[in-house]
């Protein structure tokens, strides 16, 4: 009988993990709020994306870029001023421009924010998976490095053999006899 490698419970855990960390942080209610306005549409679209905000960003940039070359044709082919076809296209890529500057601006935070929450649950998960005793290994390899170059040790291992000289007094000589 197969037996499930996935002993933890389902998505749910991940958000109270996220809850924990904005509750214990310094990190502000309005970019908590923003990260979560984000999340609601996070998965929809066609198809599904984290964050469908960067689809309808790249669709205004490409339609106001089609807009600009409409507007570069219609100079060409009709007797269009083109001084006003310059000023047209300017107030487009104004607009497009102003859009996009918003729209990053607004996700900036957003990013910032998962960033720091998935690295703040990276490092959980670490200490969940760590062995505690690697810190001793990587204590004794640490040591052996010092030693390598030279340098006195600052700690000593139970379980290294002991430099101590062998006793040469009467009990030792006693002892040895027997």
């Amino acid at each position: 009988m197969a037996v499930s490698k996935h002993t933890r419970p389902p998505g749910t855990d991940t958000n109270l993990f996220i809850r924990e960390l904005f509750r214990n942080s310094q990190v502000s209610d309005k970019r908590q709020q923003e990260w979560q306005h984000a999340l609601r549409h996070a998965g929809t679209g066609t198809p599904p994306v984290r964050f469908p905000v960067y689809e309808h960003l790249y669709q205004i940039n490409l339609c106001a870029q089609k807009m600009v070359e409409l507007l570069q044709e219609l100079g060409t082919k009709f007797a269009i001023n083109p001084e006003a076809g310059l000023y047209h296209q300017s107030l487009i890529q104004f607009v497009r421009a102003s859009i996009s500057l918003d729209i990053v601006e607004s996700m900036a935070g957003v990013e910032h924010t998962e960033a720091w929450l998935f690295q703040s649950q990276q490092r959980s998960e670490e200490q969940k998976l760590r062995d505690p005793d690697d810190v001793y290994i990587t204590a004794r390899q640490r040591e052996a490095e010092r030693i390598k170059m030279g340098l006195p040790p600052r700690i000593r291992f139970m379980d290294a053999p002991h430099s101590v000289k062998k006793s040469t007094g009467k009990k030792a000589r006693a002892a040895r006899a027997t």
